[in-house]
């Protein structure tokens, strides 16, 4: 007989901040700012520490649907609507390089004119609520001083989080750094993903954020079937380095492609932790329930129409809704993770 799971409500301390996470904090961002400037010196541009290659921006609508159960109408789906969005498409790593390695891929999403109290980043607020997504359900780090720990060996040994897992597979060497297992197993994982079509692909937030009186974490999952455009995309691969920018142009040239948006609300402060984004959520406690669609209508991506429109867009899990708060030491060292990078492109764009 199963069980119904009520979700928890959210409350203001159903966060565990360590009383030197702010300290740990800052030297995270102290190492960053070593590892984008390494990558500068190397390369001669003012690039992100991740999610470097992009593969295409797509204009997007999000359209709640009507008559959720309350538990689901919550802060941006609290009623029926549409709005209007961007979503990038890239790959995780820190490199530009072929399609056909092994890869995390993301999928971001900008949604505009939001309504309701937005949060205060960098002394701003848009109204604007973003979701930034990978096709993993977890992060690879536990916490601020996991997360540092490997960042600090990482500055050190001159290359980025994701890229060094990257390197240790391509290399077999599997624990060079010595990293825990569980964390060591999670990135492999990411940066291990065989190349999809990346409107095929399901996108997770990965850490939880508020939403509204309860807890929950987000993912995209697609609802189109695109098995033709895979084997397109399996004959590019072997001949194109931007492989799945063609393939997504293809696509949206000639289809639209729709996600569903789904949530899966927090039920259990033992099985689905706050502070802890390595654990899965149990779905069989909390199924994800969709709650509204993405879609993106055909349209023509190609880069002389929207690379330039939208390269100095910044995805940043904090451009949010104050109902949809991003949750946990994770979101929290991203906070200043994401606005230093943002900071540190801007200062390429300068010069162009």
């Amino acid at each position: 007989m199963s069980h119904v799971h009520l979700p928890l409500p959210y409350r203001d301390d159903v966060e565990t901040i360590p009383h030197d996470e702010a300290d740990d904090i800052q030297t995270v961002i102290r190492y960053l700012r070593e590892i984008l400037k390494n990558t500068q010196l190397k390369t001669h541009e003012f690039r992100a520490d991740v999610h470097v290659k992009t593969h295409g921006y797509a204009q997007a609508e999000l359209r709640v649907l009507p008559n959720l159960p309350d538990e689901l109408a919550q802060g941006l789906f609290e009623r029926e609507g549409a709005y209007q969005a961007v979503v990038r498409f890239s790959n995780a790593s820190s490199q530009i390089q072929p399609d056909a390695i092994p890869d995390g891929r993301g999928m971001a999403v900008k949604v505009f004119d939001v309504k309701g109290e937005t949060i205060l980043v960098d002394g701003s607020r848009g109204p604007t609520q973003d979701f930034v997504m990978i096709n993993h359900p977890v992060f690879f780090a536990r916490n601020v001083k996991d997360y540092l720990r490997l960042e600090k060996i990482i500055a050190q040994a001159d290359e980025n989080l994701l890229g060094a897992a990257q390197q240790t597979i391509t290399a077999g060497n599997w624990n060079p750094f010595y990293w825990h297992w569980h964390e060591m197993l999670t990135a492999a994982a990411i940066v291990g993903k065989l190349p999809t079509h990346p409107a095929s692909q399901t996108y997770y937030t990965m850490s939880p954020i508020r939403f509204g009186n309860y807890v929950t974490k987000c993912r995209l999952k697609p609802i189109d079937d695109l098995q033709t455009t895979y084997l397109d995309l399996i004959t590019k691969l072997a001949t194109e380095s931007d492989a799945m920018r063609l393939v997504l142009e293809e696509t949206l040239r000639n289809q639209e492609s729709l996600f569903e948006f789904q949530v899966q609300l927090r039920t259990s402060e033992t099985t689905m932790p706050v502070e802890d984004p390595t654990i899965a959520w149990p779905e069989s406690e909390s199924p994800y329930r969709t709650v509204g669609h993405l879609l993106l209508p055909r349209q023509d991506i190609s880069p002389l129409r929207h690379d330039q429109a939208f390269k100095t867009l910044a995805f940043n899990v904090w451009h949010a809704l104050a109902a949809h708060r991003p949750l946990g030491g994770i979101n929290r060292v991203r906070r200043y993770a994401y606005q230093t990078s943002a900071n540190w492109r801007r200062q390429g764009t300068k010069e162009i």
